[in-house]
């Protein structure tokens, strides 16, 4: 598992390469309006970060679709990102056949599959990313190929400052701080709350909490939580005294949001839950959130150790995959 959690750097690196061997068709349109990124599970969670970014780095408008259905809205006007790091993913599968026959401009990203042999037979944009990683650790491929395309045909705007730096911060491994962490969250429930940059960040900490951890978190955005979420920490009351609450700060959060923040973290203390304010770290949008995906990623594989499971097995998800084998 360490070597996966070593290696986002290098996929950064290699993401670069597989992007200029990426060519769009001339059919494609030169600045879409709208693109729909359609994935499951951890070949999802790259398609929120990229529309996190591309709200204050692009004018397109961007949604993240995680059912197994087009959109009727798709148009002209659409890319459709289809990612699955395995290219069997059923969801995925279907939405590829109903784009063909909506005739809509999509392109691929997986590692190989179904999907990636469709893609070669019928000439479709294809990212083919390396084998051999559990999905959810295949993010800075995912996220970083489909980025330095759109960085190079000028649909979101991202300095090569930028990209140094995330090098720079996903290449100091944060163990002590995993570890220390794994030991609050150890035996507790577990609420994550983002806001802005961060808001993808919670969601990848739930989800890695799950799989590598087999430990259930809940996450919800800032400031939505503060319109009810927040009247919930009350009951059950056995559950709110064994709960931790992480809270994300980002430096650029306005003061409204941090002061309303505070009363929040403050109110959740005061019911008999713990409250851990972790804070992203660099300068750039790209620093910042992945200075945070990374001690999420370590921190979920040392609750891991402390729950004596492999985080490597997903023996429900492959119980679940092989109960719809073969129905269409």
């Amino acid at each position: 598992m360490e070597r996966f959690l070593k290696d986002l750097g290098d996929q950064i690196e290699k993401a670069q390469i597989i992007a200029k061997g990426v060519d769009l068709p001339l059919s494609f349109i030169r600045k879409p309006v709208k693109v729909l990124y359609c994935g499951m599970g951890g070949s999802a969670i790259s398609g929120d970060i990229l529309g996190t970014i591309a709200q204050s780095r692009s004018r397109i408008h961007w949604t993240v679709n995680r059912t197994s259905r087009l959109p009727e809205w798709v148009d002209s006007k659409t890319i459709v990102i289809l990612s699955s790091y395995s290219g069997n993913t059923q969801e995925v599968q279907s939405i590829f056949e109903q784009a063909i026959a909506r005739k809509a401009s999509f392109l691929v990203v997986a590692s190989g599959g179904w999907l990636a042999r469709e893609a070669e037979e019928r000439k479709i944009p294809f990212f083919r990313l390396p084998e051999g990683y559990p999905p959810r650790f295949a993010i800075g491929y995912g996220t970083f190929a489909l980025l330095f395309l759109f960085i190079r045909h000028k649909w979101f705007e991202v300095s090569k400052n930028e990209i140094e730096e995330v090098l720079r911060t996903v290449r100091r491994f944060p163990v002590a701080e995993a570890k220390q962490l794994a030991q609050k969250l150890f035996q507790k429930n577990v609420s994550i709350y983002g806001a802005g940059l961060m808001q993808p960040v919670a969601l990848r900490w739930r989800t890695q909490l799950a799989e590598n951890s087999k430990t259930l978190a809940a996450c919800e955005a800032m400031p939505e939580m503060f319109h009810h979420e927040i009247e919930g920490w009350l009951f059950p009351k056995f559950k709110v005294k064994r709960s931790v609450a992480i809270f994300f700060t980002d430096k650029h959060e306005p003061d409204w949001l941090r002061k309303k923040k505070r009363v929040a973290m403050q109110a959740i203390q005061e019911h008999g839950a713990k409250v851990i304010e972790l804070k992203a770290s660099g300068e750039g949008c790209l620093a910042r959130i992945f200075s945070m995906v990374l001690l999420g990623d370590w921190t979920s594989c040392e609750l891991a150790k402390l729950n004596k499971v492999d985080p490597m097995s997903i023996c429900i998800i492959d119980r679940l995959k092989k109960a719809v084998k073969g129905i269409s």
